[in-house]
């Protein structure tokens, strides 16, 4: 594969990546399954049981374990909520509300294997060149909820009932909904705050 082909693949799985939000871990001869969010440093983060932070070989297969999943060779890191760390689960708990886990890890991402692709897992640690604009986007975008509702129904083909806006970068923006995050996707990434809010605008 030449240098474009790798960075196509990159890119690809990474889209994928963050489009979704569930995962399976297995570690040993347990399948354990979780919810993640990326946060603007691009650090993945999740719930965590106790027994999955013990040092072992482990894989996450995104959004699930099934045929053409993606399948990512991953390391965890224990971190506590409380301190600087707390801005990790925080976000987590914007996204997917109470954790089922009383423990928090990094997920720290070593290789991937995404349609027959093999990706560096460096390639899929990418910092949101929005993240400064997200707080007040969402705040703005929040503000109307029958256009951030049909909007919803318009580009995700989804009833959402009570939609909240949690984050945005360039590939789209996810709303959290009652029954997970529905990702809405532009056509061309967002390179700025204003082309967030016509893209709602436009679809509500």
């Amino acid at each position: 594969m030449d240098l474009y082909d790798e960075q196509q693949a990159a890119d690809a799985a990474w889209k994928f990546l963050r489009c979704n939000t569930t995962g399976t871990i297995r570690f040993g001869e347990h399948l354990q399954d979780v919810q993640y969010v990326i946060c603007n440093d691009g650090t993945m983060v999740i719930s965590a049981m106790v027994a999955m932070l013990q040092p072992q070989d482990m894989v996450m297969y995104v959004p699930q374990y099934e045929e053409d999943c993606m399948e990512m060779h991953v390391s965890l890191k224990e971190f506590s909520e409380s301190g600087e760390s707390g801005v990790y689960s925080d976000r987590w708990q914007v996204y997917h509300g109470d954790p089922p886990d009383v423990q928090w890890a990094k997920v720290q991402i070593d290789a991937a294997r995404f349609h027959e692709m093999f990706i560096d897992g460096e390639g899929l640690h990418r910092e949101n060149p929005l993240a400064q604009d997200e707080s007040s986007l969402c705040k703005q975008v929040n503000g109307d909820l029958k256009g951030l509702t049909n909007a919803c129904k318009h580009l995700a083909q989804v009833d959402v009932e009570s939609p909240t806006m949690v984050g945005v970068d360039p590939l789209g923006i996810d709303i959290r909904a009652r029954f997970g995050i529905v990702r809405l996707e532009p056509t061309l990434l967002f390179t700025g705050a204003d082309e967030v809010i016509c893209f709602v605008k436009k679809n509500s």
